[in-house]
């Protein structure tokens, strides 16, 4: 069992967690060819959620900083 010894770093650990599952689910949408708005959309929110509890967003920000240029690649090369 993992103990943190303050709440605000179980905060931490669970929304860079949480960052991680939804770059993943991104990827494998990405990786099919599909754009991955949704995974996106999602990213954006919790960057702003983890802003919102004074938690750090780097990790956040770097999974959605691939995931949007991915996004985008693929509409241009589909004209999407």
């Amino acid at each position: 069992m993992i103990f943190y010894p303050t709440e605000i770093e179980f905060q931490q650990a669970a929304i860079n967690f949480t960052a991680r599952l939804i770059s993943e689910r991104a990827s494998s949408v990405i990786a099919t060819g599909n754009v991955a708005d949704i995974g996106e959309e999602s990213l954006e929110y919790l960057e702003y959620v983890a802003a919102d509890n004074k938690l750090s967003a780097v990790m956040i920000s770097a999974y959605l900083d691939i995931i949007r240029t991915e996004n985008e690649s693929i509409r241009t090369f589909f004209d999407k």
